[in-house]
C-alpha cells in the first residue's frame, strides 16, 4: 500500500492541523486565569487540545473511533484542568459528532460511539460550577441539532449515490445493448458478403466456360460480377466499422424488401389494420440497405402491435433516386414510454447510422406514433 493511501485526505489534515494550532493559541490567550498564578496552561492541557484536534484527520476513515476519542479527551480535559478550551473544543465536538453521523458504515454500528459522545458532552456540561443542569441540557440540545444536520446530509448523500448508481447502470445497459446490436448487424452483413462472394464465384466459373462459345452470356456474367463485387466492397467497408463479436453465426439467407409482405400479413393476423403504400420505382437495392429497411419495418410493426394493439398502421416505402425512405405510422397512443432506449430503438439507430442515414422516432403532431428512416443509396461510410 502506498503512503498516499495511508495518509488521510489533505483537507482533513489541514482541518486537524488548523484546529490544533488554534486550540493552543486559545489556551495561551486564556491565561493567567483568575484564581491561578500560572502564566500559561498545563502541558497536559496543551496535549489534550492537540490530540483531540489531530484525531479529526481520520474522521472519514474511522468515524466510529474518532468521535468517541475526541469527546472523551475533551471530557477528561474538563476534569483535569482549571480552564478548558471553549471555542475550539466546541468546533472539535461538532466536527467529530457530524462525521460520526454522516460517515459511519451503518446506523447500528454508530449507536455505541454516539452514546459515548452524548454522555461525554453531558458530563462536560454537568461540570459547570454555575449552572450544571442548564449546561448539560444545552450540550444535549446542541448534540441533537448536530445529529439532525448529519442525518439530513447522510440521506442526501445516499439519494445522490443511488441516483448516480442508477444512471451508471442505465448507461452500461445502453452500451451493452448497442454492442449486442452491432455484433448482430455485423453477423448479418457477414452473411450478405458471403452470399455475394458465392454469386461472384459461380458467375466467374460460368463466364469462363462460355467465354468463347457465347460471348454475350460471358459479358452478362462479367457485368454481374462487377455489380456484386462493388456491392460487397461497400458492405465490407461497413462491416469493418463495426466491433465484430468473436462468434460467427451460421450462414443463412437474409430477408429483403420482397419479404415485407410476410411481416404485414403477420401484423394483420394479430389485429392491426396495415395500409401499404409504395412510391417511386421499386428496384433492386444493395443487400445491406434492403436488410436494414426490412429490420426497421419489422421492429416498427412489432412496436405498434405491442403499444397500439388494434390501431391503424400506415407503412410507406419511397424509392427516390438517391435514397430509400421507410415510414411506419400508427394512430395509437403516442406516449413517452414508447421512446425508451430499448433494444429496438437502439438497433434501428445503429443500422441507420451505419449507412449514413437519418432516423426520426416519436409521437406525431396529430397523435399516434411514427418511425421514419431515410437511407442514402449512394453514400458509403468510410
Amino acid at each position: 500500500m502506498s503512503v498516499g493511501r495511508r495518509l488521510p485526505p489533505p483537507a482533513d489534515l489541514a482541518l486537524a492541523g488548523s484546529l490544533a494550532v488554534l486550540g493552543v493559541v486559545e489556551l495561551q490567550l486564556s491565561y493567567p486565569f483568575e484564581g491561578t498564578d500560572r502564566p500559561g496552561p498545563l502541558p497536559l492541557h496543551v496535549a489534550v487540545a492537540i490530540a483531540s484536534a489531530v484525531v479529526l484527520a481520520w474522521r472519514r476513515r474511522l468515524p466510529l473511533l474518532v468521535a468517541p476519542i475526541a469527546s472523551v479527551l475533551l471530557a477528561l480535559e474538563t476534569f483535569a484542568v482549571v480552564l478548558p478550551n471553549v471555542y475550539v473544543s466546541s468546533v472539535v465536538l461538532v466536527v467529530a459528532l457530524y462525521s460520526l453521523v454522516v460517515y459511519a458504515p451503518t446506523w447500528r454500528s454508530a449507536v455505541v460511539p454516539l452514546v459515548v459522545v452524548v454522555v461525554s458532552g453531558a458530563l462536560m456540561g454537568a461540570h459547570d460550577p454555575v449552572d450544571a443542569m442548564g449546561s448539560a441540557i444545552s450540550f444535549l440540545l446542541f448534540d441533537a441539532v448536530v445529529v439532525a444536520a448529519g442525518v439530513v446530509v447522510r440521506r442526501y448523500r445516499s439519494r445522490t449515490e443511488s441516483m448516480r448508481t442508477e444512471r451508471d447502470h442505465a448507461a452500461a445497459e445502453v452500451l451493452a445493448v448497442a454492442a449486442e446490436e452491432r455484433a448482430r448487424i455485423a453477423r448479418e452483413l457477414h452473411d450478405v458478403v458471403a452470399h455475394g462472394m458465392s454469386v461472384v464465384a459461380l458467375q466467374a466459373v460460368g463466364g469462363r466456360r462460355v467465354l468463347e462459345s457465347h460471348p454475350d452470356q460471358a459479358r452478362e456474367a462479367f457485368d454481374t460480377i462487377e455489380r456484386v463485387t462493388s456491392e460487397c466492397l461497400d458492405e465490407m467497408r461497413r462491416l469493418l466499422g463495426i466491433l465484430r463479436a468473436d462468434d460467427v453465426a451460421p450462414l443463412a439467407p437474409q430477408p429483403t424488401l420482397a419479404q415485407i409482405g410476410g411481416l404485414v400479413d403477420h401484423a394483420r393476423a394479430a389485429g392491426a389494420h396495415v395500409d401499404v403504400t409504395v412510391t417511386g420505382e421499386p428496384r433492386g437495392l444493395p443487400p445491406g440497405v434492403e436488410l436494414t429497411a426490412y429490420r426497421i419495418v419489422q421492429e416498427a410493426l412489432t412496436n405498434a402491435l405491442k403499444h397500439a394493439a388494434g390501431a391503424r398502421v400506415s407503412l410507406r416505402l419511397d424509392y427516390a433516386d438517391e435514397s430509400l425512405v421507410v415510414e411506419v405510422v400508427d394512430d395509437g397512443p403516442g406516449g413517452r414510454g414508447r421512446q425508451s432506449q430499448g433494444h429496438g430503438l437502439i438497433g434501428m439507430r445503429e443500422r441507420v447510422e451505419l449507412f449514413g442515414g437519418t432516423l426520426h422516432v416519436g409521437p406525431g403532431t396529430a397523435g399516434g406514433f411514427g418511425v421514419r428512416a431515410c437511407l442514402p443509396l449512394s453514400r458509403v461510410p468510410t
